[in-house]
């Protein structure tokens, strides 16, 4: 990374405010933290028919100088840059995208791609120098945790304000999937207290470093596969921070939707996006994204 004192400006992280930084989970989270809110997820790029890059230099320019944001390959791109810069260890991991697809356990193989990115962290700790391995990912837009996810306590479910998650054994040999609890059908009866719930896959990885070229055909294919879910559809994701908390602000082709709080508690509010002035105010107001110098045309091409 070029210029990790620009990056931490930019996840609200200065230095002169925080001089220390350990290399410990609290860091990692705070950073997580930092730039889940502060970087939004998009895809704006893709849907003007652009292809995205994945060098260093162009993802923290893009990211960082020019006030963008990025889907995933680039928000953890950059996220990595950053952590070993900073000298944390890290190990990129290519994932099965295991959300909202079709059970395969009864298929001769998976039946989804290796098309997303995430990183698992070494971090030492002190005193006895012992080492564990975090889940890290600011890149799966809407259903993941900000915080990292501890690798070494097996399945036991992990309790973060983004519901509850856990780390188990994959159904195909070698990998490991991350699920998160979720209400399978909401109890419409006021008089039973207990929802139907379940755990529900997001993405499944081996423990194995994902060679640049690997990671470089992957985003390529994501990025330009003509039915792949970021070429036909429009996605925006962002957490913003208000005195009760923080709220998910998504854009998903032509609805705007807020998402306070998970489970049987959370509450959603939608909106239908008709003109491109409402998307336009949406994209830079509300989600931060800097559109300075970028043509456009075609951005409100999912709107009804």
């Amino acid at each position: 990374m070029k210029n990790v004192e620009k990056y931490l400006s930019r996840i609200g992280l200065d230095r002169e405010d925080k001089p220390a930084l350990p290399l410990d989970r609290a860091t990692l989270a705070l950073l997580m933290a930092g730039q889940s809110r502060c970087i939004a997820f998009e895809n704006i790029d893709i849907v003007l028919k652009k292809t995205i890059s994945m060098s260093p230099s162009d993802v923290e320019k893009k990211l960082v100088d020019d006030q963008r944001g990025g889907y995933c390959w680039e928000q953890n791109t950059l996220l990595r840059m950053a952590l070993e810069e900073l000298g944390y260890k890290v190990m990129p991991v290519m994932c099965r995208v295991r959300w909202g697809q079709a059970d395969d356990s009864d298929c001769e193989g998976p039946n989804t791609p290796f098309d997303h990115l995430a990183l698992i962290v070494r971090i030492q700790t002190p005193p006895d120098g012992k080492s564990n391995c975090f889940l890290a990912d600011v890149g799966f837009a809407g259903t993941n945790s900000i915080h990292p996810i501890n690798l070494g306590i097996g399945d036991e479910q992990q309790d973060f304000p983004e519901g509850l998650f856990r780390v188990v054994p994959s159904k195909h040999d070698d990998f490991h999937v991350i699920e998160l609890r979720v209400v399978k059908k909401k109890n419409t009866d006021p008089e039973v207290d207990e929802q139907e719930q379940e755990w529900r896959p997001l993405y499944e990885w081996r423990e194995e470093s994902a060679p640049w070229v690997d990671q470089e055909c992957s985003n390529w294919y994501s990025c330009t596969y003509p039915t792949h879910l970021f070429t036909t559809s429009f996605f925006i994701c962002k957490l913003v921070s208000t005195g009760d908390g923080d709220e998910r602000h998504h854009i998903s082709n032509d609805q705007y939707v807020i998402r306070k709080g998970y489970g049987v508690d959370k509450e959603v509010i939608t909106e239908q996006i008709k003109e491109r002035e409402r998307l336009m105010y949406l994209v830079v107001e509300v989600f931060g994204i800097n559109l300075d110098g970028v043509e456009t045309e075609g951005i409100d091409r999912f709107l009804s």
